[in-house]
């Protein structure tokens, strides 16, 4: 059979701009374009050139992108020509392959929002797809708010997708603009346009505000679209966009949409898609969302004890596609509620070998239960479940010993008259026969007792110096005067190896101290670092287990 060729169509640089909390920066924005290209994306929209000198500056130089990059704005104002339009002119000048005007369509919001006649609006759309065409632009048409202005006049709105269509435009993209509309609705109206206009001409941009967006754009493509248009991780303004990372692997991964279409991103390039989901929430300073499809750390993961045992013999079973087929892995979570399955299948995964008849199993599991009763969570915090492991199974060396450690909190005011806090903290480890102190002033008493803690560690200092503390959470396990503390640290070296460990305890400080701990314990022994022999002082190890 013959594949149609669909096109996708990113907006994250523009339409994902207008996410809560989302401020691109030009390097952002410049690093994302080349992410989205790398990916094989066919049109990256840059954003709204003469708008803002940030994307006025963006527009004003080669990016050096094979995809189509895209400009954005306003079709003219009516009572003027497209050449006489500063708008346009901003549009036209820029350095872009492609142009996509946005228009209403929708005759309540033309008369509302921008003013005018009808007749006026249809003669913008013309005049400013034409003037784009002349100078040997691709141009697009956003129809804002189409679903909705079919429904109250299914003709004008036609209107406007024709004017547009018959002036030159390459793609007429149907928008739900406020993200209502349902998915039978669309499969409909886009079959009726699609009688009007080629689909081979039509793109759906949809909105998330009834979790429906997705399901649209594919409802869309079944009607005949054959560009979609979205943004990495579903970002966009109220509740976002149609999700490409959601999308992609769904064209790529499931036979229906696999066998009747051909997309620019390749299997092998699908592989870095849960790479470059997470570099995006990197570079904006976000938590990703583990449970995103596709690439959420909690996509292919399984905590039930008979699940699991499912999973292990037969991945398929609740996996629906390959989890290696997205970038992601398999993650069979360890719990009070896991049994052999699950731990042997982790242990496996970790790399830590042990026979299912092996009486320690026994006590991991035991461990582990009594562990989670006093708090711990493991299910986000593979590294110390790895080290609990290892420690059951006798093979965790002692690398150093704290003997003690401070923290101090004081606020005062500083030398400009400001009242400010400031955090110190003081530890003392030995390492071997050496005993070492170190002192470090931090922007909060977790920060101060972590830059103290890897100050100096004699002879493994060399092997921490990568490490970066990427996130830190807390969770009050039990509430009340008598409450537990959960800390939850993520630590990533140059590498670029991410891991997380756990910390419990009814003072925060020291559940941040246990996780820190073992996040360094842990880097020396995946890094082989030579270990001394088993170090003085039975807190060392009765504390851990």
């Amino acid at each position: 059979m013959t594949r149609s060729r669909l096109y996708l169509f990113d907006t994250t640089l523009r339409d994902g701009a207008q996410t809560t909390g989302v401020d691109f920066s030009l390097p952002d924005k410049r690093a994302i374009a080349h992410l989205l290209d790398d990916l094989g994306i066919d049109y990256i929209e840059g954003g709204y050139p003469g708008a803002n000198p940030l994307d006025t500056e963006f527009f004003s130089a080669d990016n050096g992108l094979r995809a189509r990059f895209t400009a954005f704005g306003m079709t003219k104002r009516a009572g003027r020509s497209a050449a006489n339009d500063p708008g346009v002119a901003g549009l036209l000048d820029a350095r872009a392959d492609a142009v996509c005007f946005v228009a209403k369509s929708w005759d309540h919001q033309v008369r509302l929002a921008l003013g005018i006649g009808l007749d006026d609006n249809l003669e913008s759309i013309r005049d400013s797809v034409a003037a784009a065409a002349a100078r040997g632009r691709e141009v697009l048409l956003d129809c804002e708010h189409f679903f909705d202005g079919y429904k109250a006049n299914p003709a004008y709105a036609l209107a406007c997708a024709r004017a547009a269509f018959e002036a030159g435009a390459r793609w007429v993209v149907l928008c739900d603009t406020n993200g209502g509309t349902l998915p039978h609705e669309v499969e409909r109206i886009v079959g009726e346009v699609a009688q009007a206009i080629p689909g081979d001409n039509l793109g759906i941009h949809a909105h998330n505000d009834t979790e429906q967006a997705v399901a649209n754009s594919l409802a869309a493509l079944r009607a005949g679209v054959r560009q979609i248009q979205g943004t990495l991780n579903g970002l966009g303004e109220r509740c976002g966009n149609a999700n490409l990372t959601s999308l992609i692997p769904t064209l790529l991964l499931k036979p229906a949409y696999a066998d009747r279409f051909e997309i620019g991103v390749t299997t092998e390039k699908l592989q870095t898609l849960t790479r470059v989901s997470r570099q995006l929430d990197e570079l904006l300073n976000r938590t990703p969302d583990h449970h995103a499809p596709y690439v959420g750390s909690s996509a292919f993961a399984t905590k039930a004890g008979i699940h699991a045992s499912a999973v292990v013999k037969d991945p398929a079973t609740y996996e629906h596609v390959p989890p290696e087929s997205v970038g992601n892995r398999r993650k069979l979570l360890v719990s009070d509620q896991a049994g052999r399955s699950n731990i042997l299948a982790e242990l496996e995964r970790l790399g830590v070998g042990v026979d299912r008849d092996d009486p320690r199993l026994g006590r991991l599991l035991g461990a582990l239960k009594d562990k989670e009763a006093q708090g711990y969570a493991y299910e986000g915090a593979d590294a110390s479940f790895f080290l609990l492991a290892k420690r059951i199974l006798g093979t965790v060396p002692e690398f150093f010993f704290v003997e003690r450690f401070s923290v101090n909190v004081e606020r005062r005011w500083n030398a400009r008259g400001e009242l400010a806090s400031y955090s110190e903290a003081i530890v003392k480890v030995k390492v071997g026969e050496e005993d070492l102190i170190s002192a470090a002033e931090g922007n909060g008493p977790v920060n101060a007792l972590d830059t103290a803690l890897r100050k100096d560690l004699g002879k493994y200092q060399s092997y921490i110096e990568d490490l970066k503390l990427v996130d830190y959470k807390v969770r009050i396990f039990q509430g009340g005067t008598d409450a537990v503390t959960r800390v939850l640290i993520e630590f990533q070296d140059a590498a670029g190896e991410r891991w997380t460990t756990v910390g419990v305890s009814a003072n925060i400080i020291d559940a941040s101290f246990q996780a820190l701990t073992d996040s360094i314990t842990y880097k020396l022994l995946k890094a082989g670092a030579d270990s001394m022999s088993v170090l003085p002082g039975p807190t060392a190890r009765s504390a851990r287990l």
